[in-house]
């Protein structure tokens, strides 16, 4: 089998390791059969004596063990397990299911192998784009795998994601790890986004300074804004066009539109306006749109100790299965997508403060201080690779190249701390 490892980038191409493999592969990594291998669903006790996550200590810790992701993060994993269930059911991962020739560019083919990270194909447009949330996917799947301990077993996987706002844009049920999803792609895969390392704006940041800037400065409930906040460029989709119509005039809205002279600089109109992510946690209420797909925005609001407002959504990312939106659980407040009963549930909120610091303190509490963590997603990696590999094809991490006469086994791909 010939396998295509043309590194194509904005900074240049690096040789084609295209070759024919051979049929025998022995290494000191792991791969599970389909019957051996299950995914961590209890506690083993043996390494959970007095353990339970604390916030405190544990939200920066990327190297907690299977069995301890389990027990402080088993909700977060069900976009996984539908993956899992939906390939058990039409059949294995192939080879042939992970090729990029349909997808242009915004896409990476990659493989795990023997706990190092390799990069076999990189497609990538000239903007650069792409290449800068690539990057930051790989750096923080790469962080997963290194930092647990050696007696904690990772497979060996390959597999494609790409970094596009819609992966496959066709629908056409394509095998992709991705950003988001519709219901109806089944296929996808979803995968924390590049976000989750680091946003390179000066509005935004890497996560974990964007949380530990929240932290520091969100002032008690009592003092903050009692009005909902939205900053935004309309122009992405009708929903924020819809947003900016529902909010004009209303006392309780602080809902404004900002303008990009490109993809990184503000125009100067919209500088004095435009708020850090920490900035917005000053507001008791704070509103979420998606984008062209899903919206990024929404972990960073999360993080916020307060009300996460949000149209009913149709992108699918892999922590909105944990939302609830109504009851004595309930962490955020729903609205028609179209924003039509946003006054009227505004209204409702304000009339009742303690309801809505009920609903604020419940969303820090289940996502900010457990599932948004950034251990949690560094536990959500290990558990996509561990996942993946219960239905996927065993990859072959060499291959054979000739060299000034002579064959030579050598390791698929570009090494990752070469190619970043």
């Amino acid at each position: 089998m010939d396998h295509a490892a043309t590194i194509k980038t904005s900074h240049g191409e690096f040789p084609s390791l295209t070759t024919n493999r051979p049929s025998t592969d022995t290494h000191v990594g792991w791969r599970p059969t389909m019957t051996e291998h299950r995914l961590p669903t209890a506690i083993n006790p043996g390494d959970m004596v007095h353990w339970q996550f604390n916030a405190t200590k544990d939200a920066r810790n990327y190297g907690l063990t299977a069995s301890q992701c389990a027990a402080a993060f088993a909700e977060l994993f069900s976009e996984t397990d539908r993956a899992v269930a939906h390939r058990q059911k039409i059949g294995s991962v192939t080879p042939a299911d992970i090729n990029l020739e349909w997808k242009k560019d915004d896409a990476v083919r990659a493989l795990v192998y023997d706990r190092q990270l390799y990069i076999l194909e990189a497609k990538f447009s000239g903007s650069g784009f792409g290449a800068t949330r690539a990057l930051a996917v790989l750096h923080a799947l790469n962080r997963a795998i290194t930092a647990i301990a050696p007696s904690e077993l990772i497979p060996d996987v390959e597999f494609s994601f790409s970094v596009s706002d819609i992966a496959d844009a066709s629908h056409a049920d394509h095998t992709i790890w991705a950003l988001s999803r519709l219901t109806s792609d089944e296929a996808t895969w979803l995968m924390p986004d590049f976000g989750y390392w680091s946003w390179p704006l000066e509005l935004v940041g890497s996560y974990s300074q964007i949380r530990a800037e929240i932290m520091e400065n969100e002032v008690d409930w009592d003092k903050k804004t009692p009005k909902a906040v939205w900053r935004g460029a309309a122009k992405t989709n009708k929903l924020r066009a819809d947003l900016l119509e529902a909010t004009r005039g209303q006392s309780w809205a602080d809902v404004q539109e900002v303008f990009w002279n490109n993809s990184t600089d503000l125009r100067a109109e919209s500088a004095a306006t435009a708020l850090s992510m920490a900035e917005h946690c000053a507001y008791q209420f704070v509103i979420q749109t998606e984008g062209r797909s899903f919206s990024g925005r929404g972990k960073y609001l999360l993080n916020c100790r307060s009300v996460f407002v949000m149209h009913k959504r149709e992108w699918i990312e892999p922590y909105h299965g944990l939302l609830v939106p109504s009851g004595p659980e309930q962490h955020y407040v729903e609205v028609e997508r179209d924003f039509s009963d946003l006054d009227s549930k505004m209204l409702e909120l304000l009339a009742d403060p303690t309801r809505a610091r009920r609903i604020a303190d419940r969303s820090a509490n289940v996502f900010r201080d457990r599932f948004l963590s950034p251990a949690a997603q560094a536990c959500y990696w290990r558990r996509m690779i561990e996942s993946w590999a219960t239905v996927s094809f065993v990859p072959e991490g060499w291959e054979v190249v000739r060299t000034k006469g002579k064959e030579m086994r050598k390791l698929r791909g570009v090494p990752f701390e070469s190619f970043a």
